[in-house]
């Protein structure tokens, strides 16, 4: 549990401001005036979507305030009619991720076939909701920001207060939020993107090809958002318009792209250093990337169905990182093994692929349905160093997420968002035409390592697998009366997680004398140690995650908002083992208390600054790894490792291994 305090003074001119109380929306509101700077009740405001053409019609109340949440991101054009007054009508309005744009009118008194119409572009959208602390990328800076690592989640590092350093592959980047080290809540759409296992890990890669926005926020979230102590990170996926839009590319690197360092060949003495001799040779390194993308999107029936589909593949030669020693080529002659490249052939392709499909299916109701996939190929993925080819595994990596939005309003001032998601992780490490079988063998002088695919007992050893298995359900309800918009929901997340350990069965010399007689027979006992797992390897479990939110964005005055509220978390963990050895393992505690109150106003000082603080109490992740840890030591005899030394009684003689069951665990 962390509680976060913090004040910020903003120079908001002509910024656009946004509040973190939609996931994957936005919204319109303000107030709509006479030319003496009276409120004017009862003027119908239309919202028509310029890209898809869609409209939400709503009335000022008696303080002349209306409001218009959950829509679609986009361009709009706001029009405010009152019978007695000329129409007042903005345009070009953007409305993004999370955002709620403030549009103010002023009707005059004339005929209603008389309009006043003015641009953003001269009249700029200032939010005085904006609570929060954190950054909207557009989609042009999410497409032209250099990103040479091909990985969105880098981009949480332009983020004030966020630190860490990058992933120069698919991986997750190493982040910190407001020195909160590793605690992030990855979404997609809203809908949680957040790996279980450890902290800061999200599931599902992403492409750019998948992003229309990213926001980032790192302190003042609203009592909807939570599970996390650090930095929220939602990336919304692109929708079709009515326009038909594409584009493809290919982006490639090569090793003569590369330039020699600036002190290339420097020794340390001022004179030897300049530019490199018109002969001189850049480094044996290998530089072969290649990245394909295409993307689609349009509309099915104009103003009603929307499609939008996205594909990238990307492949990257990483043998330059998987180098083995020259001491493991010269030795694996001498012990029976082929000869060792100077590099391990670790080439990996990634796909990514994304569908998306946007109905407006009557005037209040919106449905929004999308999939995403990605495809991991990363052969030799382990191995290098002082391991052969032999020890080197397959690296096979598959996710997929299908999620569906149903946004409905009942008259103007009742919505609901229904969002549902079903995410999948597997992952695998198999065994290629290199890798050894049987048993392992590793030698500790000289280093070396080879036969069975084994360098632990996790990811790397064939036969290992990770699944995950992640069902969402959130409902959210707002009503809004008068000043205040009230919001209540519900997010329910059941975790199914499935591991098989890969087997392991190494022995441990001290020489290559000592592995070679006990090869031969002479020697049968003269290894180091001896280590095997047996029995069932394989494990699943299962957790419950409960979470509900109320909270009111309560517009007190023109220039002041606030936003309050309560968060309860629940988390079920996996159930004990009643019967098990270790009885710390038998029920895990369940905390029933996480109850999370938070609060923050915005005050619009004059037209250039506003004041903004926040302050909460937030309650981390559930994080399973060590739970998954707890039940499979729990003492169990289902999967017992053996360990022996070469001197010890019952040991076998090499390259014999022990058969589950006639002998205890040592």
């Amino acid at each position: 549990m962390r509680t976060i305090f913090s004040i910020f003074i903003c120079l908001a001119l002509a910024i656009p401001g946004w509040a973190q109380s939609q996931a994957a929306n936005g919204a319109i509101e303000g107030t709509v005036f006479d030319t003496s700077g009276g409120v004017l009740p009862g003027v119908t405001v239309t919202i028509t979507s310029i890209d898809t053409g869609a409209q939400r019609i709503v009335i000022t109340n008696e303080k002349g305030l209306y409001r218009a949440p959950l829509l679609p991101l986009g361009t709009y054009r706001v029009l405010a009619e009152l019978p007695g007054f000329k129409k007042f009508e903005q345009t070009d309005i953007h409305l993004s991720v999370g955002q709620t744009a403030v549009v103010n009118a002023t009707l005059s008194i004339g005929a209603v076939s008389e309009t006043i119409t003015v641009s953003s572009a001269d009249s700029p959208a200032l939010d005085l909701a904006r609570i929060d602390i954190g950054h909207t990328m557009s989609d042009q800076e999410v497409h032209n920001l250099p990103l040479v690592a091909r990985n969105p989640y880098n981009f949480a590092l332009v983020q004030p207060g966020v630190t860490g350093f990058e992933n120069v592959e698919f991986g997750v980047p190493r982040l910190a939020a407001n020195g909160a080290a590793m605690r992030i809540n990855y979404q997609i759409d809203g809908n949680t993107n957040t790996e279980k296992d450890r902290a800061g890990l999200r599931l599902l890669p992403m492409s750019e090809v998948m992003i229309q926005e990213v926001k980032v926020v790192t302190t003042g979230f609203a009592p909807e958002f939570g599970q996390t102590m650090g930095m929220v990170y939602n990336a919304v996926t692109p929708s079709g318009t009515n326009t038909f839009k594409g584009e493809g590319s290919y982006l490639f690197r090569r090793k003569p792209f590369s330039a020699f360092p600036f002190f290339f060949g420097c020794t340390g003495v001022a004179a030897s250093c300049g530019p490199p001799a018109a002969d001189a040779q850049k480094p044996e390194t290998r530089v072969d990337t290649g990245t394909g993308t295409a993307d689609v999107g349009g509309p099915i029936v104009r103003n009603k169905v929307f499609f939008y589909g996205g594909w990238e593949q990307t492949r990257r030669d990483l043998s330059s990182t998987s180098l083995i020693n020259q001491s493991v080529r010269d030795i694996a002659p001498t012990l029976g093994l082929k000869a060792q490249p100077a590099a391990v052939p670790n080439v990996q392709t990634a796909k990514f692929a994304i569908g998306k499909a946007d109905v407006q299916v009557d005037a209040n109701n919106r449905l929004t349905a999308r999939w995403i996939r990605f495809h991991n190929d990363a052969p030799y993925n382990s191995g290098g160093g002082t391991q052969t080819l032999e020890r080197a595994t397959d690296f096979l990596d598959a996710m997929d997420s299908t999620a569906g939005q149903l946004v409905s309003s009942f008259g103007a001032s009742k919505l609901n968002e229904f969002r549902f998601q079903y995410a999948h992780r597997h992952q695998s490490s198999v065994a290629n035409a290199d890798s050894g079988s049987g048993h392992a063998v590793t030698i500790s002088n000289p280093s070396i390592g080879f036969d069975a695919p084994v360098s632990g007992t996790g990811q790397g050893n064939a036969g290992f697998e990770f699944k995950q298995n992640d069902t969402q359900v959130i409902d959210n309800f707002t009503f809004i009366r008068a000043a205040h918009n009230y919001k209540f929901g519900f997010d329910w997340q059941h975790i199914y997680d499935e591991r098989t350990n890969a087997p392991q069965f190494v022995y441990t010399f001290p020489t290559i004398a000592a592995y070679q007689a006990a090869k031969a027979g002479t020697s049968a006992f003269g290894y180091t140690n001896m280590s095997q797992i047996t029995g069932n390897l394989s494990f699943n479990m299962t957790t419950n995650v409960f979470s509900g939110f109320v909270q009111d964005d309560w517009q007190i005055a023109q220039t002041v908002k606030i936003l309050y509220g309560v968060r309860y978390d629940l988390y079920k963990y996996p159930q004990g083992i009643a019967d098990a050895p270790l009885i710390e393992t038998h029920e895990f505690n369940i905390d029933k208390n996480n109850f999370g109150p938070r609060v923050g106003v915005a005050w619009s000082m004059d037209a250039q600054t506003v004041l903004r603080a926040s302050t909460g109490m937030m309650y981390d992740q559930p994080i399973l790894g060590p739970y998954e840890q707890a039940l499979q030591l729990s003492g169990s005899p289902r999967s017992p490792v053996y360990t022996f030394s070469g001197t010890a009684a019952g040991a076998p003689a090499f390259p014999n291994g022990i058969t589950t069951g006639t002998l205890s665990p040592q």
